[in-house]
């Protein structure tokens, strides 16, 4: 990260900023701004799964980045000060229960819907919305395991690790399921999404114990999708990025770590 370099922990800039940017981790902590990430990519599938049943072969497509902007805008505001303050998305923050899955279940559904900005809705849109919550649904059971971070020593530890087997065989077995669906349906985004994110639950699986295999199983199916949506709606690397690097500044400021991370980010406990 350049700004490593540029402010070095060790420097007084550093400590005189960390200050400041304590109080404003604070903020984005009770924003929960790292779960845009999974709400705006629910909402821009909507808009791509309209692109692909108008022209399936639609490629890099700009025009419709105003009203893209304007549904991301929206969805925001709803999860900013009504979802997050009265504690219906949870995602990371807790095991969910069944009634909770249920509940996160019903506003991807009604994410992917704002998405859809073509009023004649038809069989093919119902049909893949429910596939795509699939694949969320797949990727939604690893974050059943929290990950947590001891800011001191800088070491992943796993908070909850009950029903591992369980749990991660499900999550495979839907991403699995919904690349089969994807490729009947002839939807080329979810189909390979979902074939390129299968091996992560795979080795998180298989070697269930090192933390870095269930942080990389969180991270890279959500980032595989939003990259393949942007195929098609490429105004969306917009947001994606400004939130990323905003995040990983005020994280760098506040901790020292850069997080979020496409790589390991730290450590993990032996």
């Amino acid at each position: 990260m350049l700004l490593e370099k540029i402010i070095p922990q060790s420097s007084g800039t550093y400590l005189s900023m960390k200050v400041i940017f304590d109080k404003i981790g604070k903020k984005i902590d009770n924003f929960g701004l790292i779960q845009l990430f999974t709400i705006w990519t629910l909402t821009v599938s909507g808009i791509v799964i309209d692109m692909g049943l108008i022209n399936r072969s639609v490629y890099w497509d700009w025009s419709n980045w105003l009203i893209g902007l304007s549904k991301l805008f929206f969805v925001m505001i709803i999860f900013l000060f009504f979802l997050k303050p009265n504690g219906l998305w949870d995602v990371d923050k807790k095991r969910l229960e069944f009634s909770s899955i249920g509940i996160h279940l019903v506003i991807a559904f009604l994410c992917i819907f704002i998405g859809l900005y073509n009023s004649n809705i038809s069989l093919n849109h119902l049909l893949l919305t429910f596939l795509y919550l699939i694949f969320f649904f797949g990727g939604l059971l690893i974050f059943q395991f929290q990950i947590k971070l001891n800011k001191e020593k800088k070491i992943w530890f796993i908070t909850n690790f009950d029903n591992k087997v369980l749990i991660l065989s499900l999550s495979l077995f839907l991403m699995i399921l919904s690349a089969i669906i994807g490729v009947y349906l002839d939807d080329p985004i979810i189909s390979t999404s979902a074939i390129v994110s299968t091996p992560f639950p795979l080795i998180a699986l298989i070697w269930p114990n090192h933390v870095r295999h269930l942080q990389r199983a969180r991270f890279y199916p959500l980032f595989i999708f939003a990259m393949f949506l942007c195929v098609r709606a490429p105004w969306f690397l917009i947001p994606l990025l400004i939130l990323f690097f905003f995040l990983r500044i005020v994280n760098y400021l506040r901790f020292g770590i850069t997080h979020p991370s496409f790589g390991v980010d730290f450590s993990e406990e032996d």
